[in-house]
């Protein structure tokens, strides 16, 4: 009887924990769906995404660009946790506020000069979205 005790006083914490961290793992998410045929960019800003982009890679050092694609693009038909830490926090602590996402092609942002993309600027999705939108579509965008 005692070592079942001892066994169920360290075997029930893990599975609590693992089970609370799941929780707060889903609780901080803020997932992009990418369900296209095509690599896309996702660009933030608490202003429209027109307003406050323009040439992405100009000025950028190789390496600057390597985090700029790590950070911020999402493979075909995948998803990407943005970790609501970094926008949804920004977001629940002005709940009036907008965020601005915007959807680009890395091969526009790749291929294009700074002046074609400036004057074409190939923005193919921009979601305008609340604390409230966010919860009620569960922390969660798709595009298309």
């Amino acid at each position: 009887m005692k070592i079942k005790s001892i066994i169920l006083v360290f075997i029930v914490p893990i599975f609590c924990f693992g089970n609370c961290r799941n929780e707060e793992e889903q609780r901080q998410s803020l997932i992009i769906r990418n369900n296209s045929d095509k690599e896309i960019i996702i660009i933030n800003s608490f202003r429209s995404v027109v307003q406050d982009t323009s040439c992405f890679i100009q000025n950028m050092t190789k390496m600057e660009y390597q985090d700029f694609i790590y950070y911020r693009m999402i493979p075909p038909h995948s998803n990407k946790n943005f970790e609501r830490a970094r926008w949804g926090e920004s977001m629940i602590s002005h709940p009036n506020g907008t965020l601005y996402i915007g959807v680009f092609y890395r091969t526009d942002i790749d291929e294009m000069s700074c002046e074609e993309f400036e004057q074409a600027f190939p923005l193919k999705k921009e979601w305008k979205v609340t604390v409230a939108d966010m919860e009620e579509d569960n922390w969660t965008l798709v595009y298309p």
